[in-house]
C-alpha cells in the first residue's frame, strides 16, 4: 500500500503555530487572536475546569453537552472565558454505519476544540486519534474505502491476506471506519504544534491529585517509563515520550512524507491482521472473566496492576466495564446500562467498581472512568467531570 507522496497543504508551519489548523476550523476565531485569560493570569484566576469523556458524537451533541453545563458563550459559539476544558481523547469513529457523516462530524468537533487557546482546551491523544498516524498512516482514501467494504464480506483470514498492511478486519470496518486522510492531516498538524498530549495532571475538588490519560496507566507502563508512581512524574515521562516520537517523524511530515508515528513499547499499533494494544488501547478486566491478556500489546489489564494513585481516563464505557469486571461490579453499577462517571478502586486485593466518584481512601489505587458514551445517550444524561484546577506541568498552568 503505497504512501500518497504528499499533502494538499504543507505541515511546515504547524510546529510554530496552529494557524494552518485554525484556517479550517468551524469556529470563526483563531486562538492567537483571542488568548484565554488563563494564559496570562495563570490558574489562580477564577475558572471552571471540566474534563469531557470521549467526544465520539456528532458536533451538535457535543455542543449541547457543553451548553448544558454553561460552558459555551452562545453568542460567540465559543467556550466561555471562565472555562478550561480537557478532552480525554478519541474524537473520531462514533458510527460505522454512516462513515461519511461520522468523518465530517469528527473533524468539526476536533477543529472546534483545537481552535481555542491551548491554555483553555487541552487535548489528550486517544487510540482513535493515534490510529490516523499509526495503523492508517500511509493509506489513501480510495484504498481505505475499498478495504472497509471488503472487511464486511471477507473472512478475517482472507481480509488479512488481501490487506497485509492493515490491522484486523473488524478494526477497519467498525472501529476506524470513518477514517479520511483529512483527519490524518489534522492530527499530524496538532501533534507537530504540541496540541495533543499523552498526559496532564489535575486536582479534584476534594484536593486529590490526579493523572489524566486516555486509558489509564498500570505498573507495566511505569516499568517501561522508569517513572515513580506519582502523577506529575508519570505525566512528565509520557509527555517526553510523545515529544520524542513526534520529533522522529517531524521532518518527514513537514516535507509531506507519510511516516507512521510510533509509541512502542508503551503503545503498539495493530499489526497486520490483528489489533493493537498497550497504553491507549487497554481496558480493565477481571482475569476470571476469561479475557485474554497479551504480554507485549495488552488490550486488557488486571486492575490490581494499577499504581496507588488517582487517575482519570476515558476509553472504557460502562457496559463494557460491567461485562469485563464481572463480580467486581457492585450492585449499584448494574442499575445503569450506559454512560455515567464511575470509580474502579483497588485496596490491597479488594477490587470494586461502582457509579460516581468514590471518596478518598488512603493508599487506594483509583481509576475514575468518564467515557459518558455520548454517541449512545442524550446530552442531558451525560456529565462532565469537574476539577478544582489543572496543576503543574499541564498546558497553561503555573
Amino acid at each position: 500500500m503505497a504512501g500518497q507522496g504528499g499533502h494538499a497543504r504543507s505541515l511546515f508551519t504547524a510546529r510554530a503555530s496552529l494557524a494552518c489548523a485554525c484556517n479550517r476550523v468551524v469556529a470563526p476565531a483563531c486562538p492567537a487572536e483571542r488568548p484565554h485569560p488563563g494564559r496570562t493570569a495563570g490558574y489562580d484566576a477564577v475558572v471552571r475546569t471540566f474534563v469531557m469523556g470521549d467526544p465520539q458524537a456528532p458536533w451538535a451533541k457535543v455542543r449541547e453537552l457543553l451548553e448544558r453545563h454553561g460552558a459555551i458563550d452562545v453568542a460567540r459559539d465559543r467556550l466561555a472565558d471562565d472555562v478550561v476544558l480537557v478532552s480525554i481523547g478519541d474524537h473520531f469513529d462514533y458510527d460505522y454505519r454512516d462513515p461519511a457523516t461520522c468523518a465530517r462530524e469528527g473533524l468539526d468537533v476536533l477543529r472546534w476544540l483545537a481552535s481555542h487557546d491551548p491554555a483553555q482546551v487541552v487535548l489528550l491523544l486517544g487510540n482513535h486519534d493515534a490510529a490516523r498516524v499509526m495503523e492508517l498512516a500511509t493509506i489513501s482514501d480510495a484504498e481505505f474505502a475499498e478495504a472497509r467494504e471488503a472487511s464486511h464480506r471477507l473472512a478475517p483470514h482472507d481480509f488479512a491476506a488481501r490487506y497485509p498492511q492493515l490491522p484486523a478486519a473488524g478494526v477497519v470496518g467498525r472501529d476506524y471506519a470513518s477514517f479520511t486522510s483529512e483527519q490524518r492531516t489534522l492530527v499530524m498538524e496538532l501533534l507537530l504544534a504540541g496540541r495533543f498530549h499523552l498526559a496532564v495532571t489535575g486536582e479534584l475538588p476534594d484536593g486529590r491529585a490526579a493523572l489524566l490519560t486516555h486509558a489509564g496507566v498500570t505498573t507495566r507502563e511505569l516499568a517501561l517509563l522508569g517513572a515513580a508512581p506519582d502523577p506529575h512524574a508519570i505525566a512528565a515521562a509520557l509527555e517526553a515520550l510523545l515529544a520524542a516520537a513526534v520529533e522522529r517523524v517531524a521532518t518527514d511530515w513537514e516535507r509531506g512524507a507519510l511516516a507512521p508515528l510510533s509509541l512502542a513499547p508503551l503503545h503498539h499499533a495493530g499489526p497486520p491482521g490483528e489489533e493493537g494494544g498497550g497504553l491507549l488501547y487497554h481496558r480493565p478486566s477481571n482475569p476470571d472473566t476469561g479475557s485474554l491478556f497479551h504480554p507485549d500489546r495488552p488490550r486488557r489489564f488486571d486492575p490490581r496492576t494499577l499504581p496507588a494513585i488517582t487517575q482519570i481516563a476515558g476509553h472504557s464505557g460502562h457496559a463494557k466495564c460491567v461485562q469485563e469486571l464481572g463480580g467486581w461490579a457492585q450492585p449499584g453499577a448494574h442499575a445503569r446500562k450506559h454512560g455515567g462517571i464511575r470509580t474502579l478502586r483497588v485496596v490491597g486485593d479488594d477490587v470494586t467498581y461502582d457509579l460516581g466518584v468514590a471518596p478518598p481512601h488512603p493508599g487506594a489505587a483509583e481509576l475514575i472512568l468518564i467515557d459518558g458514551e455520548l454517541r449512545r445517550l442524550p446530552p442531558f444524561d451525560v456529565e462532565l467531570l469537574p476539577l478544582a484546577r489543572l496543576t503543574r506541568g499541564s498546558p497553561g498552568s503555573s
